[in-house]
């Protein structure tokens, strides 16, 4: 689902920012990463805060940044120090303007290679991995000296910490809807370790110097992403005020794409229509507009139609018809139907089709049968 166009770059400059105000000392690189840091000016060296295991020079084949990092803490000044080891993995199924400087080694290789020395330096290891969840499922399998995998990759599913074989591994969820906490605590010289995950709401109080910097980053990328936008809409012949939900310069009959939108479906399933109209769902790129995110490409994928699918919402200015949850979002494309609306039939709707935008990221109180209710036709 996850169909991210150019203006995250410009996101990623405000990301960096904010993650050296807030002082994070360990950084994993994960596949996607390098691209992005490289952009931002940012060299691939070691330097005590990127860290790598199975990242390698395409040259020497070693590590191009620190495999692993240990930080040392106490509970307090006359408690004993508790050493825990950090060390990197990704699944490298990515590619880069700079990929001939580097090869990404199999995680499992590169663990074996160096767990058992970081093993022997701390008290407890944290795999920070970037990694499809069986990846890292398997490596918990395959290695007994990880004590946690931090794992997050690519607008996973949230879900509960699990335990394979010595590890727990934890998913650490993106977008900063949530806050990660692993809270220590020794007991006979063996630690227990409580993840903890706190959801971000609106009664969660900001930080006064984040929530400054946050109305500059927001203000910041909200402009520059219009106008990444609005220059794309021009150079393909488009003028557009979408503020007023009209577009200019594409075909009226929109008849180079199979989505006909809602009003086409309204013509048959009148009373649908009527339903649909007063939803939340014929609204949903209103949320966005009120926020100053209508051309951020993350957030656009469930508030409109056909995002990333050909013949589907490119942006405001381009595809201001496709703006919103209409029917084909849910249903599919629409146009061989209203064709031949007695020989091809629509797609089947179930409580798994909601959970794609619906997820416990995005709406952590979903609940199918009382959601169906506020839109069932």
């Amino acid at each position: 689902m996850q169909r991210l166009g150019p203006d995250r770059a410009v996101k990623n400059e405000w990301l960096w920012k904010g993650m050296e105000l807030l002082g994070i000392d360990v950084f994993n690189i994960g596949g996607n990463d390098v691209g992005e840091l490289q952009a931002l000016g940012l060299a691939l060296r070691k330097n005590g805060r990127f860290i790598s295991a199975n990242l390698l020079s395409a040259q020497s084949g070693d590590p191009l940044l620190d495999p692993y990092l240990i930080k040392t803490m106490s509970a307090s000044a006359s408690a004993p120090a508790f050493r825990v080891g950090f060390i990197g993995f990704a699944s490298g199924n990515h590619s880069s303007k700079s990929e001939a400087e580097y090869r990404w080694e199999n995680p499992s290789d590169s663990a074996g290679k160096w767990l058992p020395e970081l093993r022997e330096k701390c008290d407890y290891v944290i795999a920070l991995a970037c990694m499809p969840l069986g990846d890292a499922i398997q490596l918990a399998i395959d290695h007994k000296g990880i004590d946690m995998i931090l794992n997050g990759f690519e607008h996973q599913s949230a879900m509960p910490p699990i335990k394979v074989s010595r590890s727990t591994i934890v998913y650490a969820e993106d977008e900063a809807k949530s806050l990660g906490e692993l809270r220590f605590s020794l007991k006979l010289g063996r630690p227990a370790v409580q993840p903890l995950n706190h959801r971000l709401s609106r009664r969660v109080a900001d930080d006064a110097d984040m929530a400054a910097f946050m109305v500059k980053a927001k203000a910041d990328i909200s402009a520059r992403q219009t106008e990444m936008a609005l220059q794309t809409a021009q150079a393909h012949g488009h003028e557009h005020d979408h503020a007023h939900g009209h577009s200019h310069g594409s075909h009226q009959d929109h008849a180079d794409s199979d989505f006909v939108t809602s009003q086409t479906c309204g013509t048959c399933h009148a009373d649908a229509f009527q339903v649909w109209e007063g939803s939340a769902h014929a609204h949903a790129i209103d949320i966005l507009i009120r926020e100053r995110k209508e051309f951020d490409t993350q957030c656009v994928i469930c508030h409109v139609t056909g995002s990333g699918q050909p013949g589907g919402f490119e942006d405001l200015y381009r595809t201001a018809h496709l703006a919103n949850v209409q029917c084909e979002a849910c249903h599919g494309q629409g146009r061989e139907h209203s064709q031949q609306p007695t020989v091809v039939k629509m797609e089947p709707l179930g409580p798994n089709s909601c959970v794609t935008c619906h997820n416990p990221s995005n709406s952590p109180e979903f609940e199918f049968v009382s959601y169906w209710e506020a839109i069932k036709h």
